[in-house]
């Protein structure tokens, strides 16, 4: 029996794949994350917006542990069935008759991918699909599209229900490179539909002649096109990879002046940043940069600007590991920030939250609904607007006051914490 998730050879008995966890009956079952919750007691002020209400003392909900190797609330990192290696083509177990007639695997070929782009086409709109790995991934769902999956989707024929096809999604011009394949330059992604035979992988695509590919060769494809580069960790101050980050996006963007960094994560060979520059709370973008011979280089910029980020960058950089990126999409949620914070602070100064020694503000992003200081004085608070009235909760540090976000919405703008 071959895992559907990892395409490794398991135990027929097995109830769940020995290589990636994943359950094997019906291959759908999702791993979501489990966080530890602190029952963190914590100052919290309340004061009418444009008035002076009462201050008094209670609990902040949903404080979050973080954790060395997985980073919750900011990534998509909440399943153990994440790959680490690239697939391996077509296992022994998958009985693959290798001498079928070529006229009958071109024909086959030809029907199936006529199928997966109709798919495609008509579920792409509420469904994102990405590259992963070389192969077509259904995203929010976590899992490759198989055959059976159309099967249940569209009306196709039994007869086109073949074991060990596979439905890859490449740029035309890495397959180009190869002896025997007659497919465009286009430097875009797209479904290529491939069985395998006994010279290797017959393969073919949508407008595209195809060809056959040998096994070495495809498999070289589909290690360019891993997103396992390591394991996903913060950056953090004061360590020469943040030097570096920094120095790389004030040579890329010119502003010399400083960066207020919102999310700063790497695995071993791309980082994502999100940062401000300072004094300018509402220029908020997202770079993504690669380790390049020892050197940091922004690869992609203001990746907020895109309508779909995640498409674009997969098109982009289809071996980046989408985990890497925040799970907030900041193109949608950024148009509801503000900088004009002149009344909050005046009733914090009013109802002595604050005194006049923490002053100035340091530091200060929001939206309609949360805010986040940080004061001269060290003093930090996140704010929740409720009704007619912001709640105040005093915050230690970053980890913190992000996880108060998180507990009080469950759309919370992470993205207005400063990380640095």
């Amino acid at each position: 029996m071959i895992c559907k998730n990892c395409k490794m050879p398991t135990p027929d008995t097995a109830k769940s794949c020995e290589v990636c966890g994943k359950t094997i009956q019906g291959n759908s079952v999702k791993w979501k994350g489990l966080v530890a919750a602190l029952s963190l007691a914590a100052g919290v002020s309340i004061f009418v917006f444009g008035g002076y209400g009462e201050v008094f003392t209670g609990d902040i909900l949903g404080i979050y542990a973080e954790t060395e190797t997985v980073n919750y609330e900011d990534t998509a990192v909440r399943y153990r069935d994440i790959i680490t290696s690239a697939p391996l083509l077509a296992p022994p177990e998958v009985q693959v008759d290798l001498d079928k007639p070529i006229l009958d695997v071109w024909r086959i070929l030809d029907e199936v991918s006529g199928f997966i782009n109709e798919h495609y086409d008509y579920y792409s709109e509420t469904v994102l699909f990405l590259s992963k790995n070389g192969y077509l991934f259904d995203f929010p769902a976590w899992s490759y599209v198989f055959i059976e999956e159309l099967a249940d989707l569209t009306d196709i024929d039994e007869e086109y229900l073949v074991e060990g096809i596979m439905f890859f999604y490449m740029r035309p011009m890495d397959l180009a490179k190869f002896r025997n394949v007659n497919v465009s330059e286009r430097d875009s992604l797209m479904i290529f539909t491939g069985l395998e035979v006994r010279e290797g992988f017959a393969i073919t695509g949508r407008g595209e002649q195809g060809g056959t590919i040998s096994r070495e060769d495809l498999q070289t494809i589909l290690s360019e096109y891993s997103w396992d580069h390591g394991g996903i960790r913060k950056i953090y101050s004061q360590t020469d990879t943040f030097e570096s980050v920094i120095r790389a996006l004030s040579e890329y963007t010119g502003n010399q002046g400083g960066f207020d960094i919102r999310y700063l994560y790497r695995d071993d060979r791309f980082i994502c940043v999100v940062a401000s520059p300072v004094g300018e709370s509402l220029n908020i973008n997202m770079f993504v940069l690669e380790y390049l011979e020892g050197a940091v280089f922004v690869r992609v910029s203001h990746l907020e600007t895109f309508n779909a980020h995640r498409h674009a960058l997969n098109n982009a950089l289809p071996n980046f590991n989408q985990n890497l990126l925040p799970s907030y999409d900041l193109r949608h949620e950024s148009r509801y920030l503000v900088d004009d914070f002149d009344e909050i602070i005046y009733d914090m100064l009013y109802a002595g939250l604050i005194t006049e020694e923490d002053m100035p503000l340091s530091f200060a992003s929001g939206t309609f609904e949360h805010v986040y200081f940080e004061f001269d004085s060290g003093v930090k608070f996140v704010g929740h607007f409720e009704g007619e009235i912001w709640v105040m909760y005093p915050v230690d540090n970053y980890m913190m006051a992000r996880a108060a976000l998180y507990s009080l919405s469950r759309r919370a703008p992470l993205f207005i914490v400063r990380q640095n």
